[in-house]
């Protein structure tokens, strides 16, 4: 066996483990695409919606078509959750949310085996990497897993309670990274409830920016329950930390997010944000919302799209709600059909664009750090620490942390030139 490809589906979490998995393979094993002949195909499985669960299946034939004398590997959320049923009968190895740091050195032997575990009692998996794949973006993954059980999600059951990696390795971790990347992404299935003994999240901030060579460090999405006064603190008064949030909402009303089992009331919530922009007037805040959740009326609906009006968003990730078997929203009534469901995300889309727009064109005359990811003879491309794209007249090498001056906001995005 000489060949391995690798497919992810699913967040970006999935993205890392696979990343740290590639990194091992490519030691011994020359990786190709997934759509070519492989000696190995792994897929890194994911169970958060039905239509996750048909992809990862669809993958699964389609790497057995490939090559039916293959060694196929299914790793992650949907291998945990349904690894011993007829999905996966045809699969050589099943590996579930935990055994992910076994993972090379069991692909290796070859051995045909289910390895997928009871959760309860798992531990947080030490996936480091001496150099990230990415020479502009590194991520780091500090925690795992979620005791929330919001009503349509399958993560804690698929993922397991929450647990966190050792701080002393994170910062070593982050450490070695920052040789190679300029900005680090802290990533995980509930980021915000960090917890290794004494260090919460904002103490490991604190530690983190002290790496010299550590130019940006980025959180990913995070609970508006667990931004604390001491974490925007140090984001307003420390460089390092981009001035960007990604904050779920899921819901415009608290009606549907009572429904959800979502840890907070709108108010409290746009409470929250307003002291956020207080305290930091640059800062993009973002967020993730489901549409179509079952007894959302109309007019449920007409109030959510005056919740983004008044909150203004730099940009929303919306999705149709995704009925899933095992969840308790599965079993509420009041669902929607899948017409209705799409037509309210389109309707959140377009409503949301000019918010946008408006919040890029907000920074037109200013400077802003971009973090260079392509570049042609002329520009420059890549995201500010507010987290917009932007084309920039000018040269510098990929990898590079610049200044821009931001000159115009159209249909085609954000330009300006490197200053």
């Amino acid at each position: 066996m000489n060949t391995h490809a690798v497919m992810v589906l699913g967040c970006k979490v999935n993205d890392y483990e696979a990343s740290y998995l590639k990194r091992k393979m490519s030691q011994k094993y020359q990786e190709v695409s997934f759509r070519d002949k492989a000696d190995i195909y792994v897929i890194f499985t994911c169970c958060v919606t039905n239509m996750a669960e048909a992809k990862t299946r669809k993958m699964l034939h389609r790497a057995r078509k490939n090559n039916p004398h293959a060694f196929i590997v299914a790793i992650g959320c949907l291998s945990q959750i349904k690894g011993d049923t007829d999905d996966f009968r045809d699969i050589d190895l099943v590996i579930g949310s935990s055994q992910k740091d076994r993972a090379f050195e069991l692909i290796d032997s070859h051995m045909r085996a289910n390895v997928v575990e009871d959760l309860k009692n798992a531990s947080f998996e030490k996936l480091y990497f001496d150099r990230y794949p990415d020479k502009e973006r590194a991520f780091l993954k500090i925690q795992d897993g979620c005791n929330q059980f919001c009503a349509y999600c399958m993560i804690p059951y698929s993922r397991g309670p929450e647990r966190s990696g050792d701080h002393n390795d994170l910062l070593k971790q982050a450490e070695l990274l920052s040789e190679t990347s300029r900005e680090v992404v802290l990533t995980g299935i509930h980021t915000g409830r960090y917890n290794d003994g004494s260090y919460d999240l904002y103490r490991l901030l604190k530690e983190l920016v002290k790496i010299e060579g550590l130019e940006t460090i980025r959180l990913s999405s995070i609970e508006i329950t667990e931004i604390s006064d001491e974490i925007i603190s140090l984001m307003k008064d420390n460089e390092k930390i981009a001035h960007h949030l990604h904050i779920p909402l899921q819901a415009g009303t608290d009606e549907i997010l009572k429904a959800m089992n979502r840890p907070y009331t709108l108010e409290e919530y746009i409470d929250r944000v307003e002291y956020i922009r207080r305290q930091i007037p640059d800062i993009s805040i973002s967020t993730d919302l489901i549409c179509g959740f079952p007894g959302e009326s109309e007019e449920l609906f007409e109030k959510t799209l005056r919740t983004i009006e008044r909150i203004r968003f730099s940009f929303i990730h919306c999705f149709p709600y995704a009925r899933k078997k095992g969840t308790v929203a599965d079993g509420m009534s009041g669902h929607l059909n899948n017409d209705v469901k799409k037509e309210r995300v389109n309707r959140v889309l377009s409503f949301q664009k000019g918010i946008t727009e408006e919040f890029n064109r907000s920074f037109i005359g200013k400077k802003l750090r971009l973090l260079v990811e392509k570049k042609d003879e002329d520009y420059v491309y890549g995201y500010v620490r507010q987290y917009f794209y932007v084309k920039a007249k000018g040269d510098a090498q990929i990898g590079d942390l610049c200044d821009v001056i931001i000159t115009a906001v159209n249909e085609e995005g954000v330009e300006g030139y490197v200053a």
